[in-house]
């Protein structure tokens, strides 16, 4: 078995841009603009001149092109590389913290670097120790996208340190005992994620198809229908929804309804009002079919190191070795030196101990739709 120089599931260029922030920030508050990350990048690293660095820098502030359309040493693809590493909706733990226009939910659109600043996130800073292994297979944390295709599921991240916890405890854990504290993915858009003999086989066999949905909920007033949708399955846009649905518009197949827009910032809320004579249910399997308001994905169970090492399989042995690879961010709460980890029950009933992993729960985003859909 490969040992792991770091588990981060991160690509090396992934990791410089969080060394160049670490190394940038004279204090882990203070944010950074993004011009002068990405002129270390290119000046440092590539050797690219000042001049050719300005002009890139000012042809981003007129048009930022989709990540696909660079060339991977050039400022633009640094620059989408670092936006997407911070946008929620992207990773459930995002790395840096963003401010300025970055773009947002609808459409992805940001202005130049020079409009946005960063810091590194808290969970970064912690999850990424200066020197040390991470403290969690960040391939399980955050999700990833394997070589063919496959994706990796995100976790809530209380649900994936408990679960290596019981691990570590208990080796002999089944997978009905771990599901008790790891009940599924958990993306950083929120939706419903299911069914559970599905997110059972993943677990179990270490892959399967899951089918993500849009948390959907239905408001009778009066005559009135109406659906509200609170939040999209993993990978798709407000914009890309809301052309879908009045898509359906124009199909005389479909029954009229009137769509409104009411998200903002972070807030994702879309209204659909319906006749009366409309069911909520039977429009909610519309657009579930019709739409990318349910998706089909497969996933797998995996993580992988910076130099892409990968191990897959069931996720039983696969947290094994998480576990024997990652740091321990168990210390004594006096300073000193700790010679075993003790057992997770051992330490609440004693105290003495501490976890900086403990300050960064919160809660499940993504819903679990317990039956298959049909």
């Amino acid at each position: 078995m490969k040992d792991a120089t770091f588990l981060t599931g991160l690509n090396p260029f992934q990791m410089r841009l969080i060394e160049v922030c670490r190394s940038l920030a004279e204090d882990e508050r203070v944010f950074i603009s993004s011009v002068d990350i990405l002129k270390v990048i290119a000046l440092d690293d590539w050797g690219m001149d000042e001049i050719t660095f300005e002009e890139d820098c000012e042809e981003l502030g007129s048009m930022v092109h989709p990540i696909e359309e660079y060339d991977e040493e050039s400022v633009g693809f640094a620059y989408r590389t670092l936006l997407q590493m911070g946008l929620p909706w992207r990773n459930r733990y995002p790395y840096f913290t963003l401010a300025g226009m970055m773009g947002d939910i609808h459409d992805e659109i940001p202005f130049g670097p020079e409009s946005v600043e960063v810091r590194l996130t808290k969970h970064a800073q912690t999850l990424f120790p200066v020197q040390k292994k991470p403290l969690l297979p960040v391939t399980l944390l955050n999700g990833a996208i394997l070589d063919d295709g496959v994706e990796i599921p995100p976790h809530n991240i209380e649900e994936l340190w408990m679960a290596m916890e019981k691990i570590r405890q208990e080796p002999d854990v089944t997978v009905d005992e771990l599901m008790e504290i790891l009940p599924g993915p958990d993306f950083g858009a929120g939706g419903v994620v299911g069914g559970f003999e599905a997110i059972r086989t993943l677990y179990e066999k270490g892959e399967s198809v899951l089918t993500i949905r849009a948390k959907i909920n239905t408001i009778i007033d009066g005559g009135r229908t109406r659906i509200e949708i609170l939040s999209l399955p993993h990978g798709v846009l407000i914009n890309t929804a809301l052309e879908q649905i009045r898509g359906l518009n124009k199909n005389d197949r479909f029954p009229d309804f009137l769509v409104k827009d009411h998200s903002e910032g972070k807030i994702l809320r879309i209204m659909v009002d319906m006749s009366a004579a409309t069911s909520a249910e039977a429009f909610k399997a519309i657009l579930y079919r019709e739409t990318d308001l349910e998706r089909v994905i497969r996933f797998r169970c995996a993580f992988k190191d910076n130099d892409g090492w990968t191990l897959e399989g069931a996720l039983i042995p696969v947290l094994k070795e998480a576990v024997r690879q990652c740091s321990s961010g168990w210390e004594q709460k006096s300073g000193d030196p700790i010679d075993f980890i003790p057992f997770f029950r051992d330490m609440m009933r004693h105290g003495g101990y501490k976890n900086p992993l403990s300050k960064l729960s919160d809660e499940r985003k993504t819903a679990i739709l317990k039956m298959d859909p049909s």
